[in-house]
């Protein structure tokens, strides 16, 4: 995989990372909510690898006012 430098690249990347994800959580026979639990977890414990306990708890407060921002954006243009 190469290094995402635009935009769309990055959400290339973001969906092939999570693609694999759900194809592999298929195989066990998950339901969607411990998959989520499973992700959530997961996605934590990289980034608390790559930033510190704190750094993770920060990136992960960005990504989640990030993610809110971009539904109410969509929820205000529908």
């Amino acid at each position: 995989m190469m290094r995402p430098e635009t935009d769309e690249q990055f959400i290339i990347a973001a969906r092939a990372i999570a693609t694999t994800l759900l194809d592999r959580f298929a195989h066990f026979g998950l339901s969607s909510d411990e998959i989520a639990n499973l992700c959530g977890a997961a996605f934590g414990e990289v980034l608390a690898q790559q930033l510190g306990p704190f750094g993770a708890v920060e990136r992960m407060r960005d990504i989640a006012d990030t993610l809110e921002k971009q539904v109410l954006d969509d929820a205000l243009n529908s």
